[in-house]
């Protein structure tokens, strides 16, 4: 059934409706659940057959209005923070699980594969980056270096907000890169996971240098690598709703995708700033044990695992 038609036959329904609601006290209390079921088979139908979210979210309106009306508290509360952290965050990466591993293909497969590249053919780590910045980059990992993993200022708070610029400037280049059909978004994981594997495999050849950079990166990159993986998820799925709208106008299904999706990057942005924070006051200290690096990393890594896999399940999630 088209939506006009639609329209047409529940039009005096909720006519009837809003003219209750707006009467305070209205003549005849005894209509409201019957009239509160059918507002609810409408609104049903309409999520159903993929109508307008314009529609979709004024029968929603309609609906909440009408159950407070009944049993004098809302139908539900607004979102708070904590849910939304704990329980939509993890639960819409999840949904988009296929997203998830294409873009970890696309960013650890190539670091993978490069790294593998450099580490047993290290001339090959000229094919992508000149002997001057691989040399800068010794240099920034030496372990006699009191601020490791920089080549300017030594100071944190000013290095703290330069990592969230740079941070953030990626992760949004990511983002807005899916909107062109996902393939700029594509490249940009690519060319960071490439750009991560040369300097990887070829700081690893000495084991001295190799101790510094991956103590240096093993904390920070659980968020930072982990919020520029679903910055593209979110670019990725607008994307993709544009060239694939399905029985929606291409203005209604980005908006209705953008929605879903916009959780997933307000998280990605969250996690790109906490790790800003931890480059810029905690990877980058040489007073800290390297092992003690590796302990808080790997405990890291492993809470970033375990929230996107664990955290909003259950029937307090439902």
């Amino acid at each position: 059934m088209k939506q006009a038609l639609f329209e047409a036959q529940h039009e005096a329904l909720w006519q009837r409706v809003a003219t209750l609601l707006a009467d305070k006290q209205p003549s005849n209390e005894t209509q409201l659940p019957a009239l509160y079921r059918q507002l609810c088979q409408s609104m049903a139908l309409a999520r159903q057959r993929g109508y307008s979210p314009l529609l979709t979210e004024h029968l929603h309106g309609l609906v909440l209005a009408m159950h407070r009306k009944l049993y004098g508290t809302p139908l539900e509360r607004p979102m708070t923070l904590r849910r939304w952290l704990g329980v939509e965050f993890p639960r819409r990466v999840r949904q988009e699980w296929r997203l998830l591993l294409l873009v970890c293909l696309a960013f650890w497969g190539v670091a993978a594969a490069v790294g593998l590249l450099v580490w047993f053919q290290p001339h090959w780590a000229y094919s992508w980056m000149d002997w001057q910045e691989l040399t800068r980059y010794e240099s920034m990992y030496s372990p006699s270096k009191e601020h490791i993993g920089r080549d300017g200022s030594d100071d944190d708070v000013m290095m703290f907000g330069f990592y969230i610029w740079n941070n953030v400037s990626i992760c949004f280049r990511t983002f807005a890169g899916g909107l062109f059909g996902g393939i700029p978004a594509l490249f940009s994981l690519v060319f960071n996971g490439m750009h991560f594997g040369v300097i990887a495999a070829w700081l690893s050849r000495d084991p001295a240098v190799a101790e510094v950079f991956w103590s240096f990166v093993i904390t920070h990159a659980s968020f930072e690598i982990t919020g520029l993986l679903l910055s593209g998820v979110a670019g990725l799925r607008l994307g993709l709703t544009l060239l694939r709208p399905g029985r929606l106008s291409r203005r209604h299904a980005l908006i209705s995708a953008s929605r879903h999706i916009f959780p997933v990057l307000v998280g990605a942005a969250l996690l790109t700033v906490l790790a800003a924070f931890f480059e810029g006051f905690w990877s980058a200290s040489s007073l800290i044990p390297p092992m003690t690096k590796f302990i808080v990393g790997g405990a890291c890594w492993a809470m970033v695992i375990g929230f996107f896999v664990f955290a909003g399940r259950g029937q307090h999630a439902a």
